[in-house]
């Protein structure tokens, strides 16, 4: 072999010792770079360990009057606490798994729930995720227990009853909104004409508002 060709096998040898080297570090971050985040990872705030654990609780005992009381009174009581748990980036983001629980909860707590759900959406504003499963979530016992509702909105100031609405009405798409139509049809057999009216303007405003 020549002598001259040594140096350079030499040298190809150390690259290719060192380019494993960089791949082996590599492949050690990326295995232990999860472990460290989620060792760093924060603990829940005490609201969210408190409606965790009653979220977990209302899951085994589904039926139980005393553990969907306590659900209850464990979730969100105002629109500002909601999305400090639930928003975007927040410890329980997006919310969904807690929101969808609430609406069977009516049937042996109507007003509590109706309660709960007016006093979120009384300031309540559309986004994805979390705001738009409470408004779905609204809009749909709002449909089923019209009665209660129409007493809960019914005490609010005309402000707050005019920003609920319109959130509540603040869809896309009202011909596949069900619940909404369901709403003003129940609040007309009620004989609540007039609030089924400000439904009705909520909607038509807002399907003639620009998209974007």
């Amino acid at each position: 072999m020549d002598r001259t060709t040594i140096p350079l096998i030499t040298r190809q040898h150390e690259r290719s010792l060192n380019m494993q080297s960089v791949i082996a570090a590599v492949f050690v971050v990326l295995i232990t770079l999860p472990l460290l985040i989620y060792a760093q990872k924060k603990p829940l705030s005490p609201e969210a360990r408190r409606l965790t654990d009653a979220l977990a609780e209302l899951q085994r005992n589904p039926d139980d009057s005393f553990v969907q009381e306590r659900y209850l009174k464990a979730f969100p009581r105002t629109y500002k606490d909601f999305l400090a748990l639930f928003d975007l980036d927040q410890e329980l983001y997006d919310g969904h798994n807690f929101i969808r629980v609430l609406l069977p909860l009516a049937k042996r707590h109507e007003t509590e729930l109706g309660n709960l759900l007016v006093q979120l959406s009384k300031d309540g504003e559309y986004e994805a995720d979390a705001p738009g499963d409470l408004q779905h979530a609204t809009a749909a016992y709002a449909s089923r227990y019209t009665k209660t509702f129409a007493t809960l909105v019914n005490q609010l100031s005309p402000q707050e009853r005019t920003h609920l609405i319109d959130f509540l009405a603040d869809v896309e798409l009202h011909a596949a909104y069900r619940d909404y139509q369901g709403i003003i049809d129940h609040l007309k057999d009620l004989g609540q004409d007039r609030l089924a009216k400000e439904f009705e303007v909520a909607r038509k405003k807002r399907s003639q508002r620009p998209e974007g």
